[in-house]
């Protein structure tokens, strides 16, 4: 009987690492097909993608993967829990996944899930932990880290990376969701913010900033110098022009909204002069820069309300890929959206179209920045 595993991805860019994964991940769950959840026009990070999601989604399929699908923005640009949340929904809403498998800075898949059934099933020991955290002026991500550790005796100092903090939160959303599918974890052989080469691997941040300061990373990534990247200092105008131009109320029900983070971002756009700046301004203990990022993404793109993922944006596949399709429709609740033309009102989709317009509005080329991607790109079909 044939087998599908699931990955959640951001692929910013794709690289051989990744690659490796897709690989491995087929071989530990015997799958025959591969599906990927990718983040689109935005990332987690609360910027653009440094490639488009159309390219990103090529290079996933050419190497190795069978489908890709896009995270709705208004999952990809919130905090860990939900952004898991969102795409392990999606998987599951698929129906064709057997297992979905991550990398992690640990193999111990056993520590992962209680830590997973507390967040899932949290007491009120750990909710209190949390909360005192809090008020004491820590994140919501370092009160987390401590209320987990006090609960479940975590002593090791680097269990709470950035990969094993993901996966946590993907076991955990595979418990809300009484899910089927069978979590499996690889553990990474570079550090999640390396720099330097192990096994002939490179962190994805690693190849970022090589490519940004035009160093050569051919030999981690494949080549992706024909396309234009994308950078958020590229609407610098347009981000402190919004914020100026905003009022504190009207940015109340955005995702990601504190009281008093409004005024924070609207009073530092007034005085800074590039977003980075902006940023800098807003960023505290419990403000973290990234958390800052995608709060002003969301109020600019109008990300707010609560919305569940009635449908999934085919960004690329293969031949296995087309006959994963023709299951998840006999199977799945989601609508399959192919062209943007057939699939327009849906208010979560409006968010999409919006996220793909504004990241045009960074791409370094100049003439990449024009307006309704969505409705004139195709998903890339291979003929593997």
């Amino acid at each position: 009987m044939s087998k599908t595993v699931g990955i959640v991805c951001e692929y910013n860019p794709f690289h051989y690492g990744h690659r490796y994964h897709i690989e491995k991940a087929k071989e530990i769950s015997g799958a025959d097909s591969c599906v990927c959840i990718m983040s689109g026009s935005m990332v987690q990070r609360g910027e653009p993608a440094i490639y488009d999601k159309w390219q990103r989604a090529k290079m996933a399929i050419d190497y190795g993967a069978d489908l890709v699908i896009e995270l709705p923005a208004y999952y990809a640009l919130q905090s860990a829990d939900n952004f898991a949340y969102g795409a392990v929904a999606m998987l599951d809403s698929l129906g064709v996944v057997d297992n979905l498998c991550f990398g992690a800075e640990t193999d111990d898949i056993e520590l992962l899930t209680k830590a997973a059934s507390l967040i899932a099933n949290p007491t009120e020991e750990y909710q209190n932990a949390i909360s005192s955290k809090i008020d004491s002026g820590c994140s919501y991500p370092e009160a987390c880290e401590y209320a987990l550790r006090k609960s479940i005796d975590i002593t090791e100092d680097e269990f709470f990376s950035p990969n094993n903090t993901l996966g946590i939160c993907y076991i955990a959303a595979l418990k809300r969701l009484n899910s089927a599918i069978e979590p499996l974890c690889i553990k990474r052989s570079n550090d999640y913010h390396s720099s330097a080469s192990s096994d002939g691997f490179m962190s994805a941040s690693a190849i970022r900033a090589m490519i940004a300061s035009g160093k050569e990373y051919q030999s981690f990534a494949p080549d992706y110098s024909a396309f234009s990247s994308y950078s958020l200092s590229n609407a610098d105008s347009y981000i402190l022009g919004f914020f100026r131009n905003a009022a504190a109320e009207s940015l109340a029900d955005v995702k990601g909204y504190e009281d008093g983070l409004a005024n924070r971002v609207i009073s530092a756009s007034k005085k800074a002069c590039t977003s980075d700046e902006m940023y800098a301004m807003c960023t505290t203990k419990r403000y973290t820069l990234h958390r800052i990022r995608r709060f002003c993404a969301c109020a600019m793109l109008g990300i707010r309300g609560e919305h569940e993922p009635g449908y999934a944006r085919i960004l690329g596949l293969d031949k296995k890929g087309s006959a994963l399709i023709k299951q998840i429709k006999k199977l799945s609740p989601l609508t399959l959206v192919t062209k943007a033309a057939d699939f327009e009102g849906n208010a979560m989709y409006d968010m999409d179209i919006r996220a793909t317009d504004f990241a045009s509005l960074c791409a370094d080329d100049t003439a990449e920045r024009y307006c309704g991607k969505d409705f004139l790109k195709s998903p890339y079909v291979s003929k593997r």
